[in-house]
């Protein structure tokens, strides 16, 4: 992989998780509509038609999984709700193949179930080892997929 594409990757990467933290500490829509719409932006020069498969996030990121969300309603365990919560997020990469899928449906259950506390904040904004791992996650996952697809 050349330099120019390890730069931009990492740079993505960074976007993702940052839409995902500031998305769950600011603004929801940057989370629920961020993250898709970059997810294709970086797909854009090779866009597929399944890559509008990125859209099927938003309904998913718009469900969350705090306290209050419709998976606590039902499911009534934080741990429960955080693991099929991820396991959710994961159907959109069906799309892109089963090893894909199989590969984001491992991880983002993990992911999602982690606790962890804060690496400090800048302003009134937290800087979130849960958020990082979380949503960085995904973004690994989204630019695996975009990479190889």
């Amino acid at each position: 992989m050349k330099l120019f594409e390890k730069i931009k990757n990492f740079f993505s990467l960074l976007t993702i998780m940052f839409l995902g933290m500031f998305g769950g500490q600011k603004k929801k829509g940057a989370r629920r509509f961020g993250i898709p719409f970059f997810s294709i932006l970086i797909k854009f020069k090779k866009l597929k038609f399944k890559s509008l498969a990125f859209l099927l996030l938003i309904p998913i990121l718009c469900l969350g999984y705090g306290k209050n969300s419709f998976l606590m309603q039902i499911l009534g365990d934080d741990t429960l709700v955080r693991l099929v919560y991820g396991f959710i997020l994961s159907l959109p990469f069906l799309f892109f193949g089963i090893k894909k899928w199989l590969l984001s449906a491992i991880l983002l259950p993990i992911a999602f179930s982690v606790r962890a506390g804060s690496l400090g904040s800048i302003g009134n904004f937290d800087i979130l080892i849960e958020d990082i791992l979380r949503y960085g996650t995904l973004g690994f996952i989204i630019i695996y997929i975009v990479r190889r697809d």
